[in-house]
C-alpha cells in the first residue's frame, strides 16, 4: 500500500504521474495470442477445440461447442428461484435505463438540400463472458440487453466451459435467455475471440465483439480490431473513493474489498480530506484483510496496487481524481453533488453513503462494462449507442445543386483535386 500526503504542487505531480500506465503488453502474451488467432483463422473449429482441451481441460467435438436450445433451457431452469428473481429484477432495471439511450433517425431541410442521419443496428454481435475466478451473469445482462434494445439481429455468446461439468454454468445460461441471446458456444479465451472475428464452420463471425476477459482475451480483441469492432480493451478493475471525516470507515474498507476481490491487480485509490480518517482506513483494512473472504486476492491488491492519499482541500482532491480517471468513482463526502460538476474523468460515479459500486454492478441499471486504465479520459460505459451505426444522408435537387456546386468547384481546385471539381460541375455541362 502506498501512502501520500499531498502538501504542494510537486507532491500532486508525483502522485498523478504514479497513476500513468504504459499499456504495454508482454511479448509472450502478444506472441501466444497471435499464434492462437492464426491457428483458428487457418484451421477453424479444429483449433478451437484443441485450445479448449489444452486451456480449459474439456474435450469437445466441433459440433459439441454449441449448446442446443433444449439443453440450454433445461440447464437454465435448474437455478434456484431466488436467484431467478434477482436476475429478473436486474434485467428489468438495465432495460429501463438503457431504453433511454435509444436514438432515432432524422432528416432536415437546408434550403432545399435534404440532410439526415440513419440509426442502423449492427447485424451480429459477439458477447464474451469470462469464466475462471467467478461467474458473471450480470455481465451477460449488461452486454446483451443494450444490444437487443439497439435492434441487433443476432447475439452470439461465448464462454469457456467449466472444467468439472464440461458445459457453461446454468446461471449464465439463464441470464443469456433473459437477455435475449440467440446462440451460446462453449468456447473461451483468445480462441473464442478469433472464432467470432473470423468465423468457423460452427461459430459464426460477428461484426463486433464486446465483453471483458483476461489479458489474453483483451490482447486478442486488440489484435482482431479492424476485422471486427470491439467495445474496449478491459484491464484490471479500479475504484477511487473520496471521503471526509464523516464517512463511515467500515463502509469505505468494505467498498475497497468489493473491488479488490475481482483481481490481485485491481487499482484502488482513497482520497481523504481528513488525515485521521486516512489513518483509520489503513488500520481497519489491515486488521480485516486476513479474515475477509477471498483474503489472498485482497492482500495482493492491498500491497501491490492500493494508494491512500491525504489532501488539504477539495480542489486538490478533484485534480487527483481527474488524474486517476477511475473506472468507478465513489464520492462519499457530506455533499457529493457539490463535487460532481468538477469531475471530468470517470467511468461511473456513485454519489453518497448508500451508493456502493456493487449497486451499479448488479441492479441500479447503468452499465457496468466501463473504461479502465484511465481511459475514462476519452471512453464511456457500454451502451445502446455501441450497437448502432450512424449513416449520414445527403440529397440535392437540381436547384440546390445549381446554387452550391460552384463552391465545391473552388474548394476542389484549391486542394488540387480537379476530378472533384469536374464531378460537381459535370451536371452543368450535360444540361
Amino acid at each position: 500500500m502506498n501512502f501520500f500526503h499531498v502538501k504542494n504542487a510537486n507532491d500532486l505531480k508525483s502522485l498523478v504521474q504514479s497513476f500513468q500506465q504504459d499499456g504495454a503488453v508482454s511479448k509472450s502474451i502478444f506472441s501466444d495470442v497471435q499464434k492462437i488467432l492464426l491457428a483458428v483463422k487457418n484451421r477453424g473449429d479444429a483449433a478451437c477445440v484443441e485450445f479448449t482441451e489444452k486451456f480449459d481441460g474439456v474435450k469437445l467435438s466441433p459440433e459439441m461447442q454449441e449448446i442446443d436450445k433444449d439443453t440450454w433451457q433445461k440447464t437454465a431452469s435448474s437455478i434456484n428461484s431466488d436467484l431467478q428473481e434477482a436476475l429478473q429484477f436486474a434485467a428489468k432495471n438495465i432495460q429501463f435505463f438503457h431504453e433511454k439511450q435509444k436514438q432515432s433517425s432524422w432528416e432536415i431541410n437546408r434550403d432545399g438540400v435534404i440532410l439526415g442521419q440513419r440509426i442502423v443496428p449492427i447485424e451480429r454481435v459477439g458477447v464474451y463472458i469470462p469464466g475462471g475466478r467467478a461467474k458473471y451473469p450480470s455481465t451477460v445482462l449488461m452486454t446483451a440487453i443494450p444490444a437487443k434494445i439497439a435492434g441487433v439481429d443476432e447475439i452470439i455468446m461465448v464462454s469457456p466451459p467449466d472444467r468439472e461439468t464440461g458445459t457453461i454454468d446454468p446461471v449464465l445460461l439463464y441470464a443469456a435467455n433473459l437477455a435475449g441471446v440467440d446462440r451460446v458456444f462453449k468456447c473461451g479465451g483468445a480462441q473464442a475471440v478469433a472464432a467470432l472475428a473470423y468465423g468457423t464452420d460452427c461459430i459464426p463471425h460477428v461484426d463486433k465483439i464486446v465483453g471483458p476477459g483476461n489479458a489474453y482475451v483483451a490482447e486478442a480483441k486488440r489484435q482482431v480490431f479492424g476485422t471486427v469492432g470491439i467495445d474496449l480493451i478491459a484491464g484490471p478493475s479500479e475504484v477511487a473513493i473520496l471521503v471526509d471525516e464523516q464517512t463511515k470507515t467500515e463502509w469505505i474498507v468494505q467498498d475497497l474489498f468489493a473491488q479488490m476481490e475481482h483481481d490481485p491487480l485491481t487499482r484502488c485509490l482513497i482520497v481523504s480530506l481528513c488525515a485521521d480518517k486516512a489513518d483509520e482506513i489503513i488500520q481497519l483494512a489491515q486488521n480485516k484483510l486476513h479474515s475477509a473472504p477471498r483474503s489472498a486476492i485482497l492482500q495482493q491488491a492491498w500491497v501491490g496496487s492500493t494508494t491512500v492519499t491525504v489532501v488539504e482541500n477539495k480542489e486538490v482532491a478533484i485534480e487527483i481524481l481527474n488524474g486517476f480517471a477511475a473506472e468507478h468513482l465513489e464520492i462519499m463526502t457530506a455533499n457529493p453533488r457539490e463535487i460532481l460538476p468538477e469531475i471530468k474523468h470517470a467511468g461511473a460515479i456513485f454519489l453518497g453513503q448508500f451508493s456502493p459500486v456493487p449497486m451499479g454492478d448488479y441492479v441500479a441499471g447503468p452499465n457496468h462494462t466501463l473504461p479502465t486504465n484511465s481511459t475514462a479520459r476519452f471512453a464511456s460505459a457500454l451502451g445502446v449507442y455501441d450497437f448502432v451505426r450512424h449513416q449520414d444522408i445527403i440529397e440535392y435537387d437540381e436547384e440546390s445543386w445549381q446554387r452550391e456546386a460552384r463552391f465545391v468547384d473552388r474548394l476542389a481546385q484549391a486542394e488540387e483535386l480537379p476530378n472533384h471539381a469536374l464531378s460537381a460541375m459535370a451536371r452543368n455541362r450535360e444540361r
